[in-house]
């Protein structure tokens, strides 16, 4: 089965998922037919994320070229059921992370689910979130390319 639908998911739908979302979305310009999205699988408007999206993915995207204006960017989104439904891929970005979340919200996704394992900003990790992301984006692109 052809890839169309990609769906990227992180806890608070503000940096990682959004930075995936944008960039594979760029990468695949070519390929009217694939659709990218992205949600959380927490999210909080209390938790201090401030706008649409973290200031931080906005500037790692703006480095590669990537230019979105954080005025008609959508706010973060809590993942639905039929999110997962209408998604021929769901990569969950932090698997330490976002394993015990999706066996918590939606146990009969968990291994339909492919999960990585970036950290957040902030978090104790080795390397930086962005490069493991772009990482990972790019290495998924040339999977959807083949």
């Amino acid at each position: 089965m052809a890839v169309t639908d990609v769906l990227f998911l992180c806890t608070g739908n503000y940096f990682r998922s959004r930075f995936s979302e944008a960039l594979l979305r760029h990468l695949c310009r070519g390929n009217p037919e694939l659709t990218v999205r992205s949600a959380g699988l927490q999210v909080d408007p209390a938790s201090g994320n401030v706008g649409p999206m973290a200031k931080e993915a906005l500037e790692a995207l703006r480095e590669r070229g990537i230019e979105l204006d954080p005025g008609i960017q959508p706010m973060p989104r809590q993942v639905e059921e039929r999110d997962l439904e209408q998604a021929d891929l769901i990569i969950a970005v932090d698997a330490a992370a976002h394993r015990p979340m999706v066996r918590s919200g939606f146990p009969a996704w968990e291994n339909r689910i492919r999960f990585w394992g970036v950290k957040d900003l902030g978090e104790e990790a080795a390397g930086d979130p962005i490069v493991q992301l772009e990482q990972q984006v790019k290495q998924l692109h040339d999977e959807l390319s083949r």
